[in-house]
């Protein structure tokens, strides 16, 4: 029964970001050394004190490719969007599930 609530919840997941991309298996390791442009904005765990930039440690994976790619692909048009897009342009789909797994490997919340 939990497993069916997980998949609801990933099914719905998806669903309410817009258009899904499968994203690549990603290496949290690789992802840390790949995310070194990253940590000006979002931190070098994904908590920032800045409050103009989203926390983006323990976020789904698929949920942080998924954004990326929008970004890279001009959906995302935010206050912050051309710039993600021209941090983007730089990164190949294996890039971003490697930043992907590395933000999602981290605890959520603010470090102690």
């Amino acid at each position: 029964m939990l497993n069916k609530i997980k998949t609801l919840s990933l099914v719905a997941l998806v669903l309410s970001t817009g258009t899904a991309i499968a994203a690549p298996q990603g290496n949290a390791e690789t992802g840390q050394q790949k995310a070194y442009t990253c940590q000006f904005c979002h931190g070098s765990t994904g908590y920032t004190n800045v409050d103009a930039y989203p926390h983006i440690n323990g976020q789904n994976a698929t949920y942080l490719y998924n954004a990326m790619m929008a970004y890279k692909n001009g959906e995302r048009t935010n206050a912050l969007g051309l710039m993600m897009k021209q941090q983007m342009t730089v990164l190949s789909e294996q890039d971003m599930a490697d930043i992907a797994a590395f933000y999602a490997s981290q605890p959520a919340g603010k470090p102690e």
